[in-house]
């Protein structure tokens, strides 16, 4: 027996009996925090106690809605109410405004006279210079005056001094020639001519004078 506790005997170091301490500190600290969730998750679970003061708030709401009666119940005895009669003046009043009114009288209407227009005169046309020059540059030729007089007061309205030269062909009746400028020479009427026709934006052509 002697030997035999001599095999079973532990010997036990500094160090091995402080990790025995360190080990039960652990322990019991961990079963501690343990206890306390435990506490807390039976707190959170139990019923709250309700106040006193609490308790009489409640009575005091439920007797004032006893009182007074419900919003439903005073619509419905509003909308049960008679309405109004009606005076006998506004109905009769409405009775008047409901027949029909007299159709309008027939107001007679005068024909309208005929306005006479008094015919146009003869359009005037500006005349030729005293001195036609050898060429000239010619817009055009139309047997109607009114087209001539017409022709003319375009050129004139670019900044043209236009002229219409009256002219009798035997067979053909009266020309009236619509011509701008007097030149002694074709070349010059031809440069004109160029520029005339920049600026009317129509053709035109160097002819002689006379």
């Amino acid at each position: 027996m002697q030997r035999l506790r001599e095999k079973i005997e532990l010997t036990m170091d500094d160090r091995q009996v402080a990790a025995l301490a360190v080990g039960a500190l652990l322990l019991l600290a961990g079963m501690f925090a343990l206890g306390l969730l435990v506490g807390m998750q039976l707190a959170r679970r139990s019923p709250q106690p309700v106040l006193a003061g609490d308790l009489a708030a409640l009575d005091e709401q439920r007797a004032h809605a006893q009182r007074s009666p419900a919003p439903k119940a005073v619509a419905v005895a509003e909308a049960q109410k008679p309405a109004p009669a009606e005076p006998t003046l506004a109905r009769a009043e409405r009775s008047e405004k409901k027949e029909v009114a007299a159709p309008p009288t027939t107001v007679s209407v005068a024909p309208a006279r005929p306005v006479a227009v008094a015919p146009e005169g003869p359009a005037a046309m500006p005349q030729p210079p005293i001195d036609p020059g050898k060429f000239t540059v010619q817009l055009g030729a139309s047997q109607d005056r009114t087209d001539a007089a017409q022709l003319a007061s375009r050129a004139s309205a670019a900044g043209l001094k236009a002229y219409v030269a009256e002219a009798r062909l035997p067979g053909k009746g009266v020309w009236y020639r619509i011509r701008i400028g007097a030149f002694a020479d074709k070349d010059s009427a031809e440069r004109f001519r160029r520029d005339v026709e920049r600026e009317l934006r129509a053709p035109a052509v160097v002819m002689p004078a006379r």
